[in-house]
């Protein structure tokens, strides 16, 4: 078993108790991708789908005519789907998928052996072209479900954060995780990149401010560099934005209002990009 994946699978397995303490997430969540349906009835993918329990998919399953749900970890997705009774609807699919493409590359190394003279640059080759994941796309809405986090940390367990080349890699990382999202939408689609970028682990008092100072204490949290690796919602925004090669691809970029997600032992601060895939012609 790949043992960095070996971190995802526990994180999911204590995770499942957390559906009532999860829910305004839930809520939140269910809301806007339920908003990007509008009146296609179009085909929705879900990318880090895990345990599902940041999702409503009955509710999904009325607004799509399919439901597509994508993670690299098969129980955590079948107890998804059977304990939101959910399992036996033909217009729901479910895909086992490691969604870089590079995770066997990166589990060849370990930190406590990497050293800074470890050359990386084979690595970050891997993450430097696109993941084939085999899917039935391209889809009418594309959802990254808090897994960009997981994607950079299983990079800094596997060869530390003060490598000299960690920086590059975790660029690669991010940079390769929005092009699989772009390159799912079908033209005029829409995506929606979800993703936690601090906890309450490193802020402790997250849970206790206020909904008014949420904001302005998340932007003091963030000046103060308290934020995981690589997912810093202003740099995950200028992905999609100014002169890169997915800003030519996607219109009507839009920050949402940040919101808590709360995993019983722990709550998330958590960030969301809606857009839309521009049309060729």
């Amino acid at each position: 078993m790949n043992k960095l994946f070996e971190g995802e699978y526990q994180f999911n397995l204590a995770s499942r108790p957390n559906w009532e303490s999860g829910a305004s997430h839930r809520v939140t969540l269910t809301k806007y991708l339920t908003g990007l349906a509008g009146n296609r009835q179009g085909r929705l993918c879900l990318l880090g789908a895990g345990n599902c329990n940041d999702l409503d998919l009955q509710r999904l399953l009325q607004v799509y005519s399919e439901v597509h749900l994508v993670d690299l970890d098969e129980s955590a997705l079948e107890y998804g789907v059977q304990s939101q009774k959910v399992s036996d609807n033909p217009r729901l699919f479910l895909h086992v998928r490691e969604i870089t493409g590079a995770g066997q590359a990166l589990s060849a190394y370990e930190a406590d052996s990497v050293s800074p003279e470890t050359d990386l640059s084979e690595l970050i080759q891997h993450y430097s072209e696109p993941a084939e994941l085999d899917l039935p796309g391209p889809f009418d809405v594309v959802c990254s479900t808090c897994v960009l986090s997981q994607l950079i940390l299983q990079a800094v367990n596997a060869v530390g954060d003060t490598h000299p080349q960690f920086e590059q890699l975790m660029i690669a990382i991010r940079s390769q995780h929005f092009q699989t999202i772009v390159g799912l939408i079908d033209e005029r689609g829409a995506g929606l990149v979800v993703s936690d970028f601090v906890s309450s682990e490193s802020a402790a008092d997250l849970k206790d401010v206020p909904d008014f100072q949420f904001t302005q204490y998340l932007s003091q949290l963030l000046s103060s560099r308290n934020f995981f690796h690589g997912v810093h919602p202003g740099l995950l925004f200028s992905q999609l934005k100014g002169n890169t090669s997915l800003a030519a691809l996607v219109q009507d970029v839009e920050m949402l209002p940040p919101w808590r997600w709360d995993l019983g032992a722990r709550q998330y601060a958590v960030a969301a990009i809606r857009f839309h895939r521009r049309s060729q012609y």
